[in-house]
């Protein structure tokens, strides 16, 4: 018996979001464990500790597969891994593409313009 992935995902990150809302859409996300935390919380510590001295970059969502048990990043990748392991077509997901063309970017650009009045 296989054990399931584990997506560690941040409470309030767009891209995390991104994942688990195609996760859900495409009906696999029962596939799949979830660990949920907050920024800062003791997991994200933990997270981002282990992420450097793997010798990567912290970031999320991050999928722990039982294959390596290394922590893969990259929202696209990982729903492009998720997606062909499923054999689905995010472009056929009407929520996903929603959240994608609409909410995502403002976010992004909300993001970038509070990064640059804290300069």
């Amino acid at each position: 018996m296989t054990s399931s992935p584990t997506a560690y995902l941040k409470r309030s990150c767009p891209h995390c979001l991104k994942l688990r809302i195609f996760l859900t859409e495409a009906e696999i996300a029962d596939r799949i464990e979830y660990k949920v935390f907050d920024d800062g919380d003791e997991t994200h510590t933990a997270l981002r500790a282990r992420m450097e001295q793997d010798g990567q970059q912290p970031a999320f969502p991050a999928v722990e597969f039982e294959t390596d048990g290394k922590l893969a990043t990259g929202t696209d990748d990982l729903i492009a891994r998720f997606a062909s392991e499923a054999e689905i077509d995010p472009a056929t997901l009407p929520l996903y593409n929603y959240y994608l063309g609409g909410v995502f970017p403002r976010y992004g650009e909300m993001f970038r313009e509070l990064k640059e009045l804290k300069k």
